[in-house]
């Protein structure tokens, strides 16, 4: 559900469809960035009015001021041991106050400031301790777009719904960024609603996902996988073999990210399909009645594949009716394996399903090397 819970939340103004497009925002939120160390107890929060008569909270240290983002306002006051919540109910002025007070009680320690280049005024970023190790978002998106250039495009984000839909227009989708973070969300086939996917039945496919903050609201990770298939709302069937690498922002994570996160991609989407389509083809030879030393499906393979792996009668009756519904027929363990997968989909509650999905990936287990 992870990709399908940023497609579900994610506003219009941090969608894009090409990792071009994220490229180029994240870059020029880069260039205008600039770095320093600053003693909290010595900042001042100010109130001002722009040109068009409206309040807004700048803060305002050795350099020139910045305004706030929601997420630096709430930095500031974790520091300060403020509450944000109940500070950003009261009128600018008399919140300015309460903040600069908590600021001047406050640990008198240096922080590392990120702020942005404006017109008229900077943006205050971040604040983060000095031993933050900041693992820019642009590095990620320029990590990625070398993986895809160097499989030739074979990885691609898939097409989702449009946004608030559940069908259809489709677009390209799968790639966020936010004033905090970004999450890219990337496939090699497998997508419903993408010709490039094909229906998503006919083999596994491979996918990641990379989410990173630079302001210090997520640690980096990349998430490898194997899966069936992604539908429009980008939930992701089938999923095993699922890897993560997390890195916390810590004073050697730049180097880290360049030595164990991009040659970890390069390998993963290199590794040879072989496996992959040797698992498949095994698991379309084995035979349900061989497997089970049954003469046919019935009441009594019911009983026995259940007890063996760990799945409630009911669940694989169903799993044999959505198979033949779907694949026409029921007699391998690929067949099984698409049945389960397929009245998952139809589980009311996320846990549910996952779990499923879980028992019904580890069928594979049983032809693979």
């Amino acid at each position: 559900m992870t990709a399908s819970n940023q497609w579900a939340t994610r506003p219009a103004d941090q969608r894009f469809e090409t990792l071009d497009e994220l490229s180029a925002a994240v870059n020029a939120r880069r260039e205008r960035a600039f770095a320093f160390n600053e003693v909290v107890t010595d900042l001042e929060v100010k109130v001002i009015k722009d040109g068009s008569e409206q309040e807004r909270f700048v803060i305002n240290g050795r350099r020139a001021p910045m305004q706030f983002t929601h997420w630096s306002f709430g930095q500031i006051c974790a520091h300060s041991k403020a509450s944000a919540s109940y500070l950003r109910t009261l009128p600018k002025q008399l919140a300015a106050d309460c903040l600069n007070y908590s600021v001047k009680h406050a640990s008198r320690e240096s922080m590392k400031i990120m702020s942005l280049r404006g017109d008229d005024v900077n943006t205050l970023q971040a604040v983060t301790s000095t031993s933050y190790g900041r693992i820019w978002d642009a590095d990620i998106v320029a990590a990625t777009k070398n993986i895809v250039e160097r499989t030739g495009g074979r990885f691609f984000n898939p097409k989702a719904y449009a946004h608030g839909t559940m069908g259809g227009e489709c677009k390209p989708s799968g790639l966020y960024a936010s004033d905090r973070d970004v999450f890219i969300f990337m496939i090699d086939g497998g997508s419903l609603v993408d010709v490039r996917g094909g229906n998503g039945r006919d083999g596994l496919h491979r996918g990641f996902f990379i989410s990173n903050s630079e302001v210090g609201a997520r640690k980096f990770e990349l998430t490898t996988f194997l899966f069936r298939h992604a539908c429009g709302n980008h939930i992701v069937w089938g999923a095993q073999d699922v890897t993560s690498l997390v890195m916390r922002h810590t004073i050697g994570a730049p180097n880290r990210f360049a030595q164990e996160a991009t040659p970890a991609l390069l390998e993963y989407i290199n590794a040879s399909s072989q496996p992959l389509v040797d698992a498949v083809t095994k698991a379309r030879e084995t035979k349900l009645v061989s497997l089970m030393n049954v003469e046919k499906i019935d009441d009594k393979f019911v009983s026995l594949f259940s007890k063996r792996f760990n799945f409630t009668k009911g669940e694989v009756r169903d799993a044999i009716d959505a198979a033949r519904r779907e694949e026409g027929e029921c007699v391998s363990l690929w067949d099984m394996t698409n049945g389960l997968t397929a009245i998952a989909r139809e589980f009311e509650f996320v846990d549910a399903r996952i779990d499923l999905e879980a028992r019904a990936g580890k069928l594979l287990d049983i032809v693979k090397n």
